[in-house]
């Protein structure tokens, strides 16, 4: 049968209004293409939505396929042995889901990448190059990274990267870090997160508006604050810093010195071979060893400090404080030290609690107090202690 042309205009009008598909919608199809480009060129994708998958191959090429193109500009270009994908809606804001746009690459093993998106998770395997990943909202997961830097920013979402041999940078508004082994320095921030970070030979900075912060060993400086949860840390080569508002601190120590604070919790650090000054709105404090000065202060809690293999002199003040639990000292036998050790005691508690010394200290008693005061070993650095209510223990290590 042979359509009249008026009745061949109502149809493709017809079409146009119940969506039936037309010629001009074929660009709504996947689009593919591949190039040859040498490994250490960079892949740039900029797209206002849509997931971005990467893959790694051996081969000396780049693979694009772009899923579900519908109402976007795509534009793809090769610039030597760069790769740039440019993808725009046009339709204002960009749908979401299952049916929206999205990006598959492969790339060679080596290749650095750019990548950037509105809104969709994007995942890189084990590669070789320079990473910069940035999503408006998603997940971000990064394998090994081998002779590169890696930089992860989503606005909401978790952020996942393994071992890398270079520095990191993560940033999320909302969600977990998790990083594993880096030979570089480590800058991780979450608005809402745990942060987890392996053994870091450079430096770490990690803060959370809220979670737990667990970190390995570090080689230089760390910093670690949260507004609220527990801090674990390994050993530091550099200072280490730790801060929480609401939770316990456990640090491995430091080879210089450790700063601890937390408004309400324990703290416990194993090792320092400088200064330690660590504080706690409530809670205990317990410093294992320790070479150089302490100055411990708690609102309410025990206070257990080992000054036993500090040799020579310990270079700095002592001060021991707490409104109410134990105080016990353990000095070496031979250290020179001058004691100040204050025991409040009320009407109630007199008779119930003392000073235990190992060392010839002066003891007195008042009405509320039990002081004792010496110099041991001809007196040296001050050594300062006060508690409510509790006992003291000062004990010799050593002969």
């Amino acid at each position: 049968m042979i359509l009249s042309k008026e009745l061949l205009i109502k149809l493709v009008l017809a079409a146009g209004v119940f969506g039936l598909p037309l010629i001009s919608q074929a660009a709504t199809a996947d689009i593919e293409r591949e190039f040859d480009v040498a490994p250490g060129g960079t892949l740039v994708i900029q797209s206002d939505a849509g997931d971005i998958d990467i893959i790694a191959s051996d081969q000396a090429r780049v693979r694009v396929r772009v899923r579900n193109p519908n109402d976007f500009e795509v534009d793809i270009e090769q610039n030597g042995n760069d790769i740039a994908i440019r993808a725009e809606s046009q339709r204002g804001f960009p749908g979401f889901g299952r049916n929206s746009i999205g990006f598959t690459v492969e790339v060679p093993q080596s290749y650095n990448l750019n990548l950037d998106t509105g809104g969709g998770h994007i995942r890189i395997p084990d590669l070789t190059g320079r990473i910069a990943a940035n999503t408006s909202g998603g997940a971000i997961e990064i394998g090994n990274v081998t002779a590169g830097s890696v930089r992860a920013d989503t606005s909401g979402g978790p952020i996942v990267i393994l071992n890398v041999a270079g520095d990191v940078e993560a940033d999320t508004s909302g969600g977990s870090i998790d990083i594993g082994n880096v030979t570089g320095n480590v800058t991780a921030d979450t608005s809402g997160g745990r942060i987890l970070i392996g053994n870091v030979q450079g430096d770490i900075l990690a803060y959370t508006s809220g979670g737990n912060i667990d970190v390995g060993e570090g080689g230089g400086r760390v910093q670690l604050d949260t507004s609220g949860g527990t801090i674990r840390a390994g050993w530091a080569q550099g200072p280490l810093i730790a801060d929480t508002s609401g939770g316990n601190i456990y640090l491995a120590g430091s080879s210089t010195r450790v700063d601890a604070d937390t408004s309400g919790g324990n703290i416990e650090i194993k090792g320092s071979e400088g200064p330690v000054n660590a504080e706690t709105s409530g809670g205990s404090i317990m410093v294992n060893s320790s070479a150089g000065p302490v100055r411990a202060d708690t609102a309410g809690g025990r206070i257990e400090v080992d000054l036993g293999n500090v040799s020579g002199t310990i270079g700095g003040a002592v001060d021991l404080e707490t409104n109410g639990g134990d105080v016990t000292l353990r000095l070496p036998a031979n250290l020179g030290v001058t004691v100040d050790a204050v025991l409040e005691v009320s009407r109630r508690g007199r008779g119930d609690y003392r000073i235990y010394t190992d060392f010839p200290l002066v003891i007195e008693e008042d009405e509320s107090n039990i002081i004792g005061r010496g110099d041991i070993n001809g007196g040296g650095e001050m050594v300062s202690i006060r508690t409510q209510n509790s006992d003291i223990n000062i004990v010799r290590v050593g002969n």
